[in-house]
């Protein structure tokens, strides 16, 4: 038995019908010269056999009565593969842009709370003589870095491995809990937040002091924005329960050559993509250009083993510099953003500042995240950022999945109540994609942003020096 820590308990309880906190990922593999169902049946058998090194994927969360502590992982006695990996139920010959319809419809449905929380769905019909594997999983289960962990558990560097190259340590859990386990259970949970207190209190104090002291810079002020301090824009309000999706290609090459040219990051390239794009996008939503927006940044914890929980990642939310007109300066202004956050994050407590979801009891997150929802507090409120911007590094050399190479990745990240856009670029064997999710009400029109974020590349293109 595992308690779950605050952070992933968090992402668990704030699951409500506009916010379903599970992260997507479309794969494209090799069609293989297999019937779909022998080819259903393959996939399961891979996944079967690497699941002792997945933590928690033969795991259900259990909760403790009335909320009073955070839930724990307990093994599900009823797990079957099949519940988990299945054929899409309509088996027809999908193009590309159907495709990303019906990953939309998916990400769309919560997962199922009493099962493991995981899925992947086998497309076996898509265009180009490929087939498409689509995985939903909860963000209690892996977060942005961790996932990508978790998908190269399933994979292969080599079409056909010797053995598989994965730690020699399955993963274990119980899959029986009496009362005296989880007196015990609840017992040292209270008295570990009540030892960590002082200690815990005083980092959250620092890091509030840490944060004015680095706005009282007015400069700083600018670049790093405070949470619910983003302008109320035409993607921001309350979220129903549906989502689509799009997707892109970027040409890494030029993003690195844009990036070295101007002394930046890739992160920084996409940011100002999405920054030159999200300018053409809200025009066309009536908004006035010339006000900054602002990205919220995942960022992953420096100490990140040294403490429990699948969750190891912070926040941070900077300015996409939009009143800055010219490209080239406003990547700069970008770059000193990213560079004041990041700076911020390593000399504060602020990596440390989440583990004070510790402390709020798993009752009220559900209840907070509810009364949200239901009142419609995000229609009458500034959203808490306008867009949310990630930058995903895979591996630079192919993967193999039964002996198929997996051909393109596009990852799908959650909505948070308040912005309707999320907008994840991964790369993966020299290639970049960018997946974008939106809700159907406020961004119904997401494939738009990507013909925005091309539109984008080629201005930024045009600035560089004659290579």
């Amino acid at each position: 038995m595992e308690k779950l820590s605050g952070l992933d308990s968090g992402f668990f309880y704030l699951d409500s019908p506009g916010m379903h906190l599970h992260i997507g990922v479309l794969l494209f593999l090799e069609a293989p010269d297999l019937s779909s169902g022998k080819f259903l049946e393959l996939i399961k058998r891979q996944i079967q056999s690497r699941l002792e090194w997945m933590p928690h994927f033969r795991d259900s969360i259990a909760e403790v009565p009335f909320g009073i502590s955070e839930p724990y992982w307990i093994t599900n006695e009823n797990f079957d593969i099949s519940n988990h990996v299945r054929l899409s139920e309509d088996q027809k010959h999908y193009s590309r842009k159907e495709l990303l319809t019906l990953v939309g419809s998916i990400i769309s449905e919560p997962l199922d709370k009493s099962k493991p929380l995981w899925e992947v769905i086998l497309v076996p019909q898509v265009a180009d003589n490929r087939v498409a594997l689509i995985a939903k999983l909860h963000h209690a289960l892996i977060d942005g870095v961790q996932g990508i962990e978790v998908l190269v558990n399933l994979l292969d560097f080599e079409r056909k491995p010797a053995q598989f190259w994965g730690t020699s340590n399955p993963v274990t859990n119980t899959n029986t809990v009496d009362l005296q386990d989880l007196v015990d259970l609840i017992g040292k949970s209270l008295v570990t937040k009540v030892r960590n207190a002082p200690k815990d209190l005083s980092r959250a104090l620092l890091a509030v002091g840490d944060w004015y002291t680095f706005r009282r810079n007015s400069d700083n002020a600018k670049l790093l924005k405070p949470i619910f301090g983003a302008p109320k824009t035409p993607i921001n309000g309350t979220l129903s329960t549906s989502r689509v999706a799009a997707a892109l290609d970027i040409d890494q090459a030029q993003v690195v050559r844009i990036a070295k040219e101007f002394s930046a990051t890739v992160n920084d390239v996409v940011m100002l993509l999405v920054s030159l794009a999200m300018d053409e996008y809200l025009a066309n939503k009536g908004w006035d250009r010339g006000t900054d927006l602002t990205a919220m940044m995942p960022i992953a914890n420096s100490k990140r083993n040294a403490y429990a929980g699948t969750n190891q990642i912070s926040s941070l939310f900077i300015s996409l510099a939009n009143s800055v007109a010219d490209p080239i300066d406003r990547l700069r202004e970008i770059t000193r953003a990213t560079k004041a956050a990041k700076t911020f994050y390593v000399n504060s407590e602020l990596g440390e500042i989440t583990r004070l979801a510790e402390y709020v009891p798993p009752l009220f997150t559900w209840a907070i995240s509810r009364l949200a929802h239901e009142t419609r507090i995000f229609d009458r409120i500034p959203p808490a950022f306008n867009v949310l911007v990630s930058t995903v590094n895979g591996t630079d050399i192919p993967l193999y999945f039964s002996g198929m190479e997996l051909l393109e990745i596009i990852p799908f990240g959650p909505l948070a109540d308040s912005s309707a856009l999320n907008i994840t670029t991964l790369s993966y064997n020299k290639k970049m994609t960018v997946g974008i999710v939106g809700e159907s009400n406020l961004t119904p029109d997401v494939d738009e942003l990507g013909a925005f974020m091309d539109k984008a590349m080629d201005r930024v293109l045009g600035k560089l020096s004659p290579s």
